[in-house]
């Protein structure tokens, strides 16, 4: 069965804080598709370990907590191997954060970071056809 991987953001809490970046999977091609999210998260301010997270049954373009939805971006279609490993991924990809954080200081690397560390990944695995999203947002991202 064919899924469809889509980046998502949302506003930022604050001026100075980044947009929050999630990945999410549905099975149709339009907003008010139920999806998958996997995200990482951090307990109370967003300092400290980031853990891994996901959430089942949720309108693609509906509101974080209380953060309202932002935008979306098709990253392409994948299949049912790759949707066995989403999980796998995000928690690699969290520990990697993590990893670099501890080095060199409390949250450089962030759900962007992560994002693209999966994203990445599935490309170099041939699994999701190359996409240039990085630069897509402008400003901060």
């Amino acid at each position: 069965m064919v899924a469809y991987l889509w980046l998502v953001w949302y506003d930022s809490a604050t001026k100075s804080t980044p947009r929050h970046w999630a990945l999410a999977v549905t099975y149709e091609a339009h907003e008010q598709a139920y999806a998958t999210f996997y995200e990482m998260f951090t307990e109370g301010a967003g300092v400290g370990r980031y853990q891994p997270r996901v959430v089942r049954r949720v309108h693609l373009t509906s509101k974080h907590g209380t953060t309202p939805y932002a935008g979306k971006l098709l990253l392409g279609e994948i299949n049912d191997q790759v949707l066995g490993a989403l999980e796998m991924y995000s928690e690699t990809a969290t520990e990697l954060v993590n990893s670099h954080n501890k080095k060199r200081g409390a949250n450089e690397s962030t759900c962007h970071d992560w994002a693209i560390i999966i994203v990445r990944s599935l490309e170099d695995a041939l699994l999701l056809p190359v996409v240039m999203f990085i630069d897509f947002l402008g400003e901060r991202y």
